[in-house]
């Protein structure tokens, strides 16, 4: 694959994956509090924040991978891009007869 499609689809996936953690991050967040506090969200039942905490976490858990990994893929590749170009500098090609 090429380096430009790479950066440019892990950009995509790397946004994608924003608005799933971001918005079940809130979950589980929310649902964290109610376990840890029930006094003071007495009217909701326990054993279902509880349920919505767990089903919510796996799936946290594979878009905040996603988004780790897409990140890293961005970090990384204008590095080897400028490595690339350097050694393509440095080590010009032999003319051939």
């Amino acid at each position: 694959m090429d380096i430009g499609k790479l950066s440019y689809y892990s950009r995509k996936i790397h946004r994608l994956s924003l608005w799933f953690v971001v918005t079940l991050g809130l979950v589980q967040m929310a649902t964290g509090l109610a376990m840890k506090y029930p006094q003071w969200l007495a009217f909701f039942n326990q054993e279902s924040i509880r349920l919505l905490h767990f089903q919510t976490a796996s799936w946290f858990a594979i878009a905040f991978g996603a988004q780790l990994t897409t990140g890293m893929v961005m970090y990384f590749i204008p590095m080897i891009i400028k490595y690339k170009q350097k050694k393509r500098t440095t080590n010009p090609p032999s003319p051939q007869e």
